[in-house]
This record gives structure tokens, C-alpha cells and sequence, in this order.
């Protein structure tokens, strides 16, 4: 394949990628450091802080505020999490301990 063309073809798939396929360009389940944390009513509303895969913060998300658990997590701890279907919908799986 010519130069040109694969450039053209990269290019074109990861824009498709991009556009269709949003949640594939970042992993469903990571860590996140408990920024903030209260109880309300027996469960825990907590502000999430994204991790990297050596635990350092990742820059390219925002915090996360208001993610409702049942899962006491404290200020400080860190969650092991899903991000639903790439979107900002957040399920906490539970307290990782190392």
C-alpha cells in the first residue's frame, strides 16, 4: 500500500473510531482516589479523582462529583470503577486494597 493511502485509511478509522466508538479509546474499568466523601441516608456520596495505570492522576478526565455507592469509601481510598459504556455514568465495584 502506498504511503498516501495508508495514511488515508489510518486516518479515516481512527476518526470512525472517534465518532462511532467513543468508549474504546479509553479502558471501562479503572482506579479513582476519593477526593471527598459523606454519608447521606446510609449511603456515600463521593468525589472521584481518575487514575492512571500506575496510580498517578490522569489529567485528561475531570473530577467526578456525586457518585452515589453503598460502598464506604473514606477520603483518600481508592475505588476500583466502571465507567458505563464509555460515558460518565460511574458504578463503583469496591475498595482497592493493595
Amino acid at each position: 500500500m502506498s504511503d498516501m493511502l495508508q495514511t488515508f485509511v489510518k486516518k479515516e478509522m481512527e476518526k470512525q473510531i472517534r465518532e462511532k466508538y467513543p468508549h474504546v479509546q479509553h479502558p471501562s474499568g479503572m482506579y479513582a482516589k476519593v477526593v471527598r466523601s459523606k454519608e447521606v441516608n446510609g449511603r456515600y456520596l463521593c468525589t472521584l479523582k481518575i487514575l492512571d495505570i500506575a496510580m498517578n492522576t490522569d489529567n485528561d478526565f475531570p473530577e467526578i462529583p456525586n457518585v452515589k455507592t453503598e460502598i464506604e469509601l473514606k477520603q483518600g481510598d481508592i475505588a476500583v470503577i466502571l465507567l458505563l459504556y464509555g460515558g460518565s455514568i460511574v458504578f463503583v465495584l469496591g475498595r482497592y486494597e493493595s
